[in-house]
C-alpha cells in the first residue's frame, strides 16, 4: 500500500532527539527502499511506528509517495513498540533516554508503571529520572558520560536522603575520576557516619522527648527509642509543613496507596496464575501416576493368573476334541448314508426294487423284503446315481 509522504507524521513516543540520515540517502539512491514503514491510522493521517529515519530520509530525497504496512495499536501498545524497535535498531543515548523517561512522567506515568511498560529495570528508569535533580551542569557532564548512570543507579539513597550531599559526591566523582566501585565505598562509608551521627543526636534528644526510654543499652531500648523518635518527628514535621507541602504530601500518600492496592492487584494476578500453573501440573501428575497404578495393577491381575490351570485346560479341551472325532467316525461307520438311489424293475424278481450305494458297496431292496448286499463287482453293469 502506497500513501501521500504528507499524510504520515512522526511518533509522540519516538525517543530520538537526533537522526542521521546522509548514509541512509545514499543506500536508498542505490538499492532502494528494501522495507516499508510501518504506521498506524490517526483520522485522515498516519503516524509513524517504524521507520522514522527512512521517513525522514525519503523526504530528503523528494519522494511523494511512501509504501507502508497499517497496523492496528493503541497508545500503550505504540509507545513500547517504538521504544522498542528503535532500541534494537541502536541504543539510545543517555540524554535521550532520560529525556524520554521524562517525558512519560509528565504524562503521570510513575517510574516503576515506565519500566513495566517498557520492561526496563525500575532502577535504571529512576537513575536517569534523578539526572534532572542536578544543576545544569552535571546534567551535562552525565550526558557526555563522565558520571554514568551506573553511578546513579548507586547514589540512590543518597539523593533521597539529601541532594546537597549527592551534589557534593558527584562533583566528587568528577574531579577524582572516581570508579564505580570506589564512589559505592565513599557511600557506604558516608552512610555509616551519618547513621552513627544520627544515633548520637537521638541519644542527646532521648531524655527531653521520651524520658521514660532510659540509657540505650540493650536493641529492644533502641527500639523503643526508635519508636518514640519517630513520633516526635511526625508531629514535628506536621508542624513545620506549608499549606502547599501538606496538599503535596496527601496526593503522594494517595499515589502511595494507590501504588500499593495495584502492587496487590498485581501480586494476586501473579499469585493466581501461579496456582493455576501449579494445578495443573498436579493434574497431569496424578494423571500419570494414576496410569502407572493401574498399570502395576494388570501386572499384579496377570501375575495371579497362573500358566498351569490354562494349559490343563487346553489339554482337557484336546482329549474331549480327539473323543468325538473317534465318535463321529465311529457314527460315520455305523450309518448309512443315502449315496444315491435308483428305481427300476428287478430281472430275476420281476418287481420294482430300488439301488443304494454306500461307498464301495450297493444294497437292493424290494418294498416289502429285506436288503440283499451286493459286492461291486457284480453290479457294476447296474448305473448308480
Amino acid at each position: 500500500m502506497k500513501v501521500d509522504i504528507d499524510l504520515i507524521g512522526p511518533s509522540p513516543y519516538q525517543p530520538r532527539l537526533t537522526f542521521k540520515v546522509d548514509e541512509l540517502k545514499q543506500e536508498i539512491e542505490r538499492d532502494g527502499l528494501l522495507s516499508n514503514l510501518v504506521v498506524r491510522k490517526k483520522g485522515k493521517a498516519y503516524e509513524l511506528i517504524d521507520g522514522e529515519r527512512r521517513w525522514r530520509a525519503l523526504k530528503e530525497l523528494g519522494w511523494k509517495t511512501v509504501p507502508v504496512r497499517v497496523t492496528r495499536l493503541n497508545d500503550s501498545k505504540a509507545r513500547r513498540s517504538v521504544f522498542k524497535l528503535n532500541q534494537i535498531r541502536e541504543n539510545y543515548t543517555v540524554e535521550e533516554e532520560a529525556k524520554y523517561f521524562k517525558r512519560l512522567t509528565e504524562e503521570n506515568m510513575t517510574p516503576w508503571e515506565i519500566s513495566k511498560e517498557l520492561n526496563v529495570d525500575f532502577h535504571w528508569v529512576l537513575a536517569h529520572l534523578n539526572v534532572f535533580k542536578f544543576p545544569e551542569d552535571i546534567q551535562k557532564a552525565v550526558w557526555a558520560r563522565q558520571v554514568s548512570i551506573s553511578h546513579m543507579v548507586a547514589l540512590e539513597s543518597v539523593i533521597g536522603r539529601s541532594i546537597e550531599e549527592a551534589i557534593a559526591l558527584v562533583n566528587e566523582i568528577l574531579n577524582r575520576k572516581l570508579t564505580l566501585k570506589e564512589t559505592k565505598k565513599i557511600i557506604r562509608e558516608q552512610k555509616e557516619k551519618v547513621e552513627e551521627m544520627r544515633v548520637n543526636a537521638a541519644k542527646k534528644l532521648l531524655p527531653k522527648v521520651a524520658p521514660k526510654v532510659g540509657e540505650l543499652k540493650t536493641p529492644e531500648d533502641f527500639e523503643k527509642a526508635a519508636k518514640a523518635l519517630k513520633k516526635v518527628a511526625k508531629k514535628n514535621r506536621k508542624k513545620a509543613m506549608t499549606s502547599e507541602e501538606k496538599v503535596a504530601r496527601e496526593a503522594e500518600k494517595k499515589q502511595k496507596l494507590k501504588e500499593r492496592k495495584r502492587k496487590e492487584e498485581e501480586r494476586m494476578r501473579l499469585e493466581k496464575l501461579r496456582i493455576e500453573e501449579e494445578a495443573k501440573k498436579m493434574a497431569q501428575q496424578f494423571k500419570e501416576e494414576e496410569k502407572l497404578r493401574i498399570e502395576e495393577k494388570v501386572k499384579k491381575e496377570v501375575k495371579k493368573t497362573s500358566v498351569a490351570p490354562l494349559r490343563k485346560s487346553l489339554s482337557s479341551l484336546k482329549q474331549k476334541i480327539k473323543k468325538l472325532e473317534k465318535e463321529k467316525a465311529a457314527m460315520l461307520e455305523k450309518k448309512t448314508f443315502l449315496i444315491g438311489a435308483l428305481n427300476f424293475n428287478c430281472p430275476h424278481c420281476q418287481s420294482p426294487c430300488v439301488v443304494y450305494q454306500e461307498e464301495d458297496r450297493y444294497f437292493v431292496k424290494k418294498s416289502s423284503t429285506a436288503s440283499v448286499a451286493v459286492e461291486k463287482p457284480a453290479v457294476m453293469s447296474v448305473p448308480a446315481k
